[in-house]
């Protein structure tokens, strides 16, 4: 026998559904154009996730968009307009362009990442001083750079939102709902508040979430979600962590999740994941969750059906969450091919900003003699990483009073920003021989950190070095062929110092985890680290250059507490870079750093590269890298004699 007409009108009457759209670590990526490589591209840009944004509205009555922090920060775009403004000219148009494209797209909220703050307070409420949503960061505050006395903490942004949307349930029929918004950034990881006058306090983000996920219900929220700023790491909550998504789900109150900060996209079945989550339904602790990748890659989607409570109010009936990708690859000859078109909207408005940076790109700063790429970066000394080491070194023995040559003995570490990973095959540094122009500067480093002195131990180099050699996995004797790293590490977690020489032993478990979490204290990777064929001994005092991100917590590297930090210098390095150039000349080198790995007994290190690594093979002299197979995501597979 069917249901009445009435009873089923009556029973879809007790039911609302909400889609939650959500970006994340778009850092400037606004259009289908790379400016740093100077080429469209199919895989990013917000101009193309926009067109995914406005169908998913289309397809439901009732829908909120967000955006989860790394938003201003981190493409040749963002740091053209950022110049401009700092040097006193205005925005384009009077607006910051990705406030105007969330504009344009109606975005709900937001919430900030560690970049937004790269280059300082000021700069970035300017940027949000006139913005039409909510920015919501609720385990931030602001506190004076000195500890004199003056005003207690504040807080920068709300510390949470209450959004009253008036929504229809599945008959049509209106209801209020009233959704609560927290937003968490990773502790420790802001590191562009250095020489300002104000320094970032960031608290727990699970102990915060317990403390205001109450509060919000009892304010009247109908559900919580949380923009979280912070990456799907492992399942035990420890003070301070900065990937802390699966410990936040098992926060009662917490009804739904946008994760970032570690670029990864979820659901997905690729990749290990810690017991808690389900890959496959996109939970976490049976919260939905969803991790919209980075640069636009993908929009995060997260269907929640509501049912009315009897006293009042709506719950979670079911819920399910995707990631939409802007693009696929193409099984057939591997290339990559977009799903969509980009919003014509936005290329238009972008449009003069667009042009204006591509001439801007164009402009020399120096010339190589070399091909400066990064297709084996975490597998032996690379070109574009020294051209950095070469000019943090040059910077700090000439540039910086009392760190001369004659001075403690000096060494410094970068990261390889674009090395593969998950960012894809498209994502390497390859600069040919000849001119080095804006465009690849920010190509070769991509971020606008400062230069920073630390003065460390030699037992202190030692772990900075290991924390390094986690990004590895343990590679078994008599194991043959097994991957070097995991396909979900990223590549910028992995420092390569120049300056000092050490082997790194695969065959030892690591002392770290990827994420920089000790494993285990007594384990020790790092093998003859030495200066000059000295052994550095554990008391020995050593002058360590690196930036302002990791100084400040950025990848979890172990920065020693005390007086360790001795100079933060205030230029990027990207200048830093500029000016060493300018000061030597055409730069034509071999790399300076000497690092490799211990021979491991019948086993050889896979490495994933794109297959235009294959024309560099010749400069990996002392390390043996034999091409291997093709496959489908578009890397190649190329083997390491070990």
């Amino acid at each position: 026998m069917s249901r009445p007409a009435a009873s089923d009108a009556a029973t879809r009457a007790r039911y609302l559904d909400l889609r939650i759209l959500a970006t994340s670590d778009l850092h400037m990526h606004l259009l289908a154009f790379d400016h740093a490589a100077g080429r469209a591209g199919a895989t990013t840009g917000l101009a193309h996730t926009a067109t995914l944004i406005r169908a998913a509205r289309d397809e439901v009555q009732n829908s909120i968009l967000l955006d989860n922090g790394d938003f201003l920060h981190g493409s040749a775009m963002g740091e053209a307009i950022t110049k401009n403004v700092l040097d006193g000219r205005r925005m384009p148009r009077g607006a910051h362009p990705v406030v105007a494209a969330m504009r344009a797209l109606d975005y709900d909220a937001i919430t900030l990442g560690n970049h937004d703050f790269d280059h300082g307070v000021d700069y970035l409420g300017e940027v949000l001083r006139n913005a039409p949503f909510a920015v919501v960061a609720s385990n931030l505050t602001l506190a004076p750079a000195t500890n004199a006395g003056g005003p207690r903490p504040l807080a920068f942004t709300l510390p949470f939102a209450l959004i009253d949307r008036e929504v229809t349930d599945r008959m049509g029929k209106p209801h209020r709902l009233r959704i609560g918004l927290l937003g968490m950034l990773p502790p420790g990881s802001v590191s562009g508040l250095h020489n300002g006058p104000f320094r970032a306090e960031t608290r727990d983000i699970v102990e915060t979430a317990r403390v205001m996920v109450p509060q919000l219900r009892g304010l009247g929220a109908d559900i919580v979600v949380v923009m979280a700023h912070s990456g799907i790491g492992c399942d035990t909550a420890t003070p301070g962590m900065e990937n802390a998504v699966v410990p936040l789900a098992a926060v009662p109150g917490i009804d739904a999740i946008v994760a970032g900060h570690a670029h990864q996209v979820f659901p997905a079945e690729t990749g290990k994941w810690v017991v808690p989550v389900d890959p496959v339904s996109g939970r976490i602790h049976g919260v939905p969750v969803v991790a919209p990748g980075f640069w636009g890659s993908h929009l995060g989607v997260i269907d929640l059906a509501l049912a009315a409570r009897p006293e009042g109010g709506w719950r979670i009936a079911d819920a399910k969450s995707c990631a939409r990708p802007v693009a696929r690859r193409d099984g057939k000859n591997g290339m990559v091919v977009s799903v969509v078109a980009p919003d014509t909207g936005l290329l238009a408005l972008f449009a003069p900003v667009s042009a204006a940076i591509s001439r801007r790109n164009g402009r020399a700063l120096g010339e190589t003699r070399c091909r400066l790429h990064t297709y084996f970066a975490t597998a032996t000394p690379a070109p574009a990483l020294d051209l950095v080491h070469r000019a943090m070194l040059w910077y700090g023995q000439t540039q910086i009073d009392g760190l001369g040559p004659d001075r403690l003995p000096m060494v410094a570490s970068t990261s390889p920003f674009r090395a593969g990973g998950i960012a894809g095959p498209g994502y390497f540094t390859d600069i040919p021989p000849g001119p080095i122009s804006l465009a690849a500067l920010d190509e070769i480093y991509a971020f606008p950190n400062n230069l920073c002195v630390l003065r460390l131990t030699g037992a202190e180099l030692g772990d900075w070095l290991e924390r390094a050699a986690s990004v590895y996995n343990t590679i078994l004797p008599g194991g043959g062929d097994q991957p070097l790293i995991s396909p979900t590490t990223p590549a910028y977690a992995y420092e390569s110092v120049a300056g000092c020489d050490y082997r790194i032993d695969l065959a030892t478990p690591p002392r770290h985890d990827p994420l920089g979490g000790l494993r285990d204290p007594a384990a020790n990777r790092i093998r003859g680290l030495s200066i000059k064929d000295v052994p550095i001994t554990s008391d020995a005092e050593i002058l360590l250059l690196t930036n302002s991100f990791r100084v400040t917590g950025g990848g979890n590297y172990p920065v020693p507490k005390g007086d360790c930090f001795i100079r933060d210098v205030p230029i990027c390095v990207r200048e830093v870079i500029a000016e060493f150039l300018a000061a030597t000349g055409p730069y034509d080198a071999a790399p300076l750093a000497c690092w490799r790995f211990e021979p491991v007994e019948a086993a050889r290190a896979t490495v994933l590269s794109a297959p235009a690594a294959s024309t560099v093979l010749q400069e990996s002299a002392r390390t043996i890298v034999t091409p291997g197979a093709f496959r489908d995501d578009g890397f190649q597979a190329f083997h390491l004699e070990l």
